[in-house]
């Protein structure tokens, strides 16, 4: 019966001991931002360039906007490459990935070939979204 009680306390020691030496390093991605995921449409954007987004249902209608996947997935919403009506849309495939806690990396199909650039996140809630291209060519 000692033997018993001897070999748990010893087993429940090498349990916490292991427990707390534990030698994992911390993920070095960012966090997800849960807020982020679902579609946005651009609302309207500014003489300086920040772009403002507002949650919505579905990308559709004659409205650019993206649509993050939880997992990476990407579609971004764009009218043709003649801005003159009248204008078609189409949503175009692609991946995100989070840079830091403020820039998504943005890659998706285009007419003319893929696109790369980065979004800066300015502020970010349930229903409102500002940002702006840092990099490359715009959405």
């Amino acid at each position: 019966m000692m033997t018993r009680g001897l070999f748990a306390m010893v087993l429940g020691m090498a349990l916490f001991l292991a427990a707390c030496t534990s030698t994992s390093e911390p993920d070095p991605r960012p966090a997800l931002p849960r807020n982020l995921v679902g579609v946005w449409v651009l609302e309207g954007e500014t003489a300086g360039g920040i772009r403002i987004f507002t949650r919505s249902a579905a990308l559709s209608g004659n409205h650019p906007g993206y649509e993050f996947g939880e997992h990476g997935g990407l579609k971004v919403r764009k009218s043709g490459w003649c801005g003159t009506p009248p204008a078609t849309w189409s949503n175009h495939e692609g991946l995100w990935n989070l840079v830091d806690n403020r820039h998504l990396k943005i890659c998706h199909t285009w007419r003319g070939g893929p696109r790369e650039y980065q979004l800066e996140i300015l502020s970010l809630g349930p229903r409102r979204m500002t940002c702006r291209v840092t990099t490359g060519s715009g959405s």
